[in-house]
């Protein structure tokens, strides 16, 4: 979030945390208390519990949320 965003560590909040059972995914879903702009992630860890991946879904996310809107 502060390399891609700029946003201060601090200014982070986690609101949601989800495990995809089945999957060994988990969706994580955080707010820049700023700007008050929610971001949505994918992150899987390997069965060592090391990082497997990161990925950013927020685009998505949102881009879906302005869909439903109309």
């Amino acid at each position: 979030m502060e390399t891609n965003y700029g946003i201060d560590r601090d200014n982070i909040i986690l609101i949601e945390n989800n495990y995809r059972r089945g999957m060994g995914l988990f969706e994580k879903e955080v707010k820049d208390v700023v700007t008050k702009t929610y971001y949505f992630y994918e992150v899987d860890i390997s069965d060592d519990y090391s990082l497997y991946y990161f990925k950013d879904l927020s685009e998505l996310h949102l881009k879906n949320k302005a869909d439903q809107e109309r």
